[in-house]
């Protein structure tokens, strides 16, 4: 009965999918994005005026991956916000963030992107950078529009940016062209220059990178060896790590498509409804208000399916075919997830690929051929396959409350065969509840 139950619900849902399954993950993409542009997160906080003044009150706080070009600030108890520039104001702090206005060199090329020369170029902007040491030394950030990582220290009342620059250089060894990267590290002159009366920590300049985590530490090491107090340092943000047990059930379908194989493309296997659990390993970047997920799952999966035909190949030729495809699978899930949220509701989508490693397999094909009055039956493997795993691409949303999770994700897969001739689809929803660690 409840086989019969599902057989029917799926039916209307792949119904629903040929009409309106694209366009309802369409609408609900659409949507959630919508939703995730309207969001606001003003949070407690206050701006320095050009005069000096620290007006406080709340500023719309969205936990930048690159610096902000402006801020929307409230007064306590008022709805009218106002935009302020770099121009505009001296700095502002919030949610343990600090930034002033400066104008700036920063570098014209992004990160990873690499040309043949050693010279930095750079243009001049008026930008709010972001402070991550503030002391007797003090150290800067920007990543500015081309995602590009700068770096600056305060020197009077100036801030100077630490030259560093990564490129391509090329020779010919023993006739052979050879390209390899190199780097311009100017800034460690620049850090000997400036943390020069500390010289216990010069041995640490060597192996100084060009990233903020490095930069900080050593900050830190010079603030201790001068006994400096210091105002201010930023708490490096990591990637957080969260678990999840997941069950629930799959609902599959599947069909064939070859020439000249009616017992495999003319069947109607049904639909097949089996248990799925497993578990999740999410890697939740720290920016962009940890709306941003790398979500794996290793799941175990499985289907089933019988189909039935008769093939009147003439007056007194009539083949009858039972087919038994029995799949068991492992499943490995590779999901990019973006999430909104509504107090202690989480509304997320995510999208990526599956691979199913078959770990048991059973395909049998049943013939039964009757020719004018003689009958011959055979088992067979309906075809021979080598495939280890089967690919699919995969979306889904779902709501997480609290530690309960729901989600429901369709899944397009190709299949168990891996014959040219024979092309094999499977149509997977799976709905699915989880608890996270």
């Amino acid at each position: 009965m409840l086989n019969w139950f599902f057989d029917i619900s799926f039916d209307k849902i792949l119904v629903m999918k040929k009409s309106s399954l694209n366009y309802f993950f369409t609408f609900c993409f659409i949507l959630f994005f919508q939703s995730g542009f309207a969001q606001t997160n003003f949070t407690t906080g206050e701006v320095v005026t050009l005069s000096g003044d620290r007006i406080p009150g709340e500023i719309d706080y969205r936990n930048w991956e690159k610096n902000p070009k402006k801020i929307d600030f409230r007064n306590f108890g008022s709805d009218e916000i106002i935009a302020f520039s770099p121009e505009e104001i001296r700095g502002f702090s919030v949610a343990n963030e600090v930034y002033v206005s400066a104008r700036v060199e920063s570098e014209v090329l992004s990160n990873g992107e690499l040309d043949f020369s050693s010279r930095i170029e750079t243009v001049v902007e008026t930008v709010f950078l972001q402070a991550l040491v503030k002391g007797e030394k003090s150290l800067f950030y920007l990543k500015n529009t081309n995602s590009k990582d700068n770096f600056y220290i305060k020197v009077n009342d100036e801030y100077v940016h630490l030259k560093y620059k990564k490129y391509k250089k090329e020779e010919t060894v023993n006739g052979v062209n050879r390209v390899f990267a190199v780097e311009n590290k100017a800034f460690h002159t620049q850090l000997e220059n400036y943390l020069k009366d500390c010289p216990t920590i010069m041995n640490d300049l060597a192996f100084v990178r060009y990233n903020s985590q490095s930069l900080i530490r050593l900050f830190l090491k010079y603030a201790k060896c001068k006994g400096d107090r210091l105002d201010f340092y930023k708490t490096i943000e990591k990637v957080l790590t969260r678990f999840e047990i997941l069950a629930g059930v799959s609902m599959s379908k599947l069909n064939f498509e070859a020439l000249n194989r009616p017992n495999l493309t003319d069947v109607d296997y049904g639909s097949s409804t089996n248990p799925t659990f497993g578990i999740s390993f999410d890697l939740i970047f720290p920016k962009n208000m940890k709306k941003w997920s790398l979500s794996n799952e290793l799941l175990y999966a499985e289907y089933r399916f019988f189909g039935s035909n008769i093939n009147q190949k003439s007056f007194n030729h009539i083949e009858r075919s039972e087919t038994t495809f029995e799949i068991k699978q492992i499943k490995l899930n590779s999901m990019l997830q973006h999430s909104l949220f509504f107090n202690s509701v989480e509304w997320f989508v995510h999208g990526g690929a599956s691979f199913g490693f078959i770990i048991d397999e059973t395909k049998n094909e049943f013939i039964e051929t009757e020719f004018f009055n003689s009958i011959r039956s055979e088992n067979r493997v309906p075809f021979e396959s080598d495939r280890l795993a089967e690919m699919s691409f995969l979306v889904g949303t779902g709501i997480r409350i609290g530690k309960i999770s729901g989600t429901v994700r369709y899944e397009n897969g190709n299949g168990m065969s891996d014959v040219p001739s024979i092309s094999s689809k499977t149509h997977k929803i799976f709905f699915l509840i989880g608890y996270r660690l």
